[in-house]
């Protein structure tokens, strides 16, 4: 199916079976990446594996899939959407079953990595084949049932991961996604009808896809490495290659990344802002809290756990509503709304002290998942709605990279604010309690002034839906 057809040719029935099937895909990387993190320091136990290696374990699926989204939506544009999304998920699949069976370190960080690249594989195409076979007054729906997915994978992936290790050992979270990921494959291959991709298959961008991969490791890198010497080091030359690449996307006629389409669109520009912001300053929240709620209030893990998921349960149930009404309701008044929710969490948070009541955490969480719950969906839809066709896979990669690259920058700040208030200091310490809460005070400060940020960018994406607009997408 090339750009030329349109949603009409896929019936009700393929619209279906794609929605279902990219839910469960997506449901299946959320839940293995949340139950993988609260498995691994028992892996790091069984296995030997020091602080180092644990973090490279972690860090590198998240570099590989920040990476490389952009690169391939670009790939998927040219050689079909469906192809690269079977691809990653036969890699993501396959990788899992290994990963089961991995004993050393070394061989963990490059498996994870390769999982990564699947990752990337899927991210960059998912939203876009959803936009491909949607009409538009009803790609915020399928968002919506999508992103909800995610957070129902991210909600029951500690629970679930925590049993499943307790019982089953840590490998079982790793070939527990096997099956579902190599049906969803079968089902990709036989089922999901049509290819989506552009007429004319444009010239690959190497070098700008290299340049891109380089900074944005660099970036990444070097955030979740502060306040060591050399992350500084690697966010100044991420700031110099960021440069060398703008100016090579400005300069080819076949760039990677089109960055006319910031220069022409305010829609995308803004509503692209406005994710960037609002992930950056509410990603860290979780683990601030999983700190306090353990470290200042005594609870254990598990139940500091289940008070956590109050956020990612609001955004299960909201974001399908979110999405629904993006597709009758202007963009810009759900995803603003959804911020100012988030924004009066943050903003609470600000106050908290060592003696503050649980119900204040809750309250907070709630309203966070309120925001997210009215934002991502609609947001994702401002995004894939206000580009032309033979650019859904690009632009899908970039719903995926503002995201993974706010959420980075987010812990990599607190991680800053720690490292500097804290130092080495255990949670024994007499100063430890008054450090910790100083830092988290300023953490959450900033948030908030950043999420003042995205909410003026979510208000100036301005009024059209572009969904009214029948020649957007020609």
């Amino acid at each position: 199916m090339s750009e030329n057809s349109t949603t009409s040719d896929t019936g009700k029935r393929d619209r279906t079976f794609a929605l279902i099937i990219i839910s469960v895909s997506s449901f299946i990387s959320a839940f293995s990446g949340s139950a993988f993190t609260l498995a691994a320091p028992t892996m790091a136990n069984e296995l030997s594996i020091n602080t180092t290696e644990l973090s490279w374990i972690v860090t590198i699926y998240v570099l590989a899939t920040a990476m490389l989204q952009i690169p391939f939506g670009k790939i998927s544009d040219n050689y079909g959407r469906k192809k690269i999304y079977l691809t990653g998920m036969i890699i993501f699949s396959s990788s899992a079953l290994i990963l089961g069976f991995m004993n050393s370190a070394t061989s963990i960080i490059i498996m994870r990595f390769v999982q990564g690249v699947g990752g990337a594989l899927i991210f960059a195409t998912g939203t876009a084949i959803l936009t491909s076979v949607f009409p538009a007054q009803k790609k915020g729906f399928a968002f919506g049932i999508n992103i909800g997915s995610v957070y129902t994978g991210l909600t029951i992936g500690p629970s679930l991961g925590g049993f499943m290790t307790e019982f089953f050992g840590w490998r079982s979270i790793f070939f527990s996604i096997v099956p579902f990921g190599f049906v969803i494959a079968i089902l990709v291959a036989f089922v999901l009808k049509g290819e989506w991709k552009a007429d004319v298959k444009e010239k690959f961008d190497w070098l700008g896809s290299v340049v891109f991969i380089a900074t944005l490791f660099m970036l990444l890198y070097g955030f979740r490495s502060l306040p060591k010497n050399y992350g500084f080091g690697l966010i100044g030359a991420s700031a110099v290659t960021l440069v060398f690449f703008i100016f090579w996307e400005w300069k080819i006629d076949y760039p990677i990344l089109q960055l006319r389409l910031f220069q022409n669109n305010r829609f995308f520009t803004f509503a692209n802002l406005a994710a960037f912001t609002y992930y950056t300053a509410t990603a860290a929240t979780t683990l601030i809290l999983s700190l306090y709620l353990q470290n200042i209030l005594g609870y254990t893990a598990i139940i500091a756990g289940l008070i956590l998921l109050a956020r990612p349960i609001f955004q299960a149930i909201l974001s399908p509503i979110g999405g629904k009404l993006s597709d009758t309701i202007e963009h810009r008044i759900i995803t603003t709304l959804g911020v100012a929710f988030g924004l009066i969490g943050l903003f609470m948070l600000i106050f908290l002290d060592s003696n503050s009541s649980l119900s204040l955490i809750i309250i907070s969480l709630i309203l966070g998942g309120i925001g997210f719950g009215l934002f991502s969906s609609p947001n994702a839809n401002s995004i894939m709605s206000s580009v032309s066709r033979k650019n859904y896979g690009v632009a899908s990669a970039l719903v995926g990279t503002m995201r993974t690259v706010g959420q980075t920058l987010s812990l990599g700040l607190v991680t800053l604010l720690f490292a500097v208030l804290l130092g080495d200091l255990s949670t024994e310490s007499i100063d430890y309690e008054p450090l910790f809460m100083k830092s988290s005070q300023i953490a959450f400060i900033i948030f908030v002034v950043v999420c003042v940020v995205s909410l003026v960018f979510s208000y100036l994406r301005g009024k059209n839906n572009y969904f009214e607009i029948t020649n957007i997408n020609e």
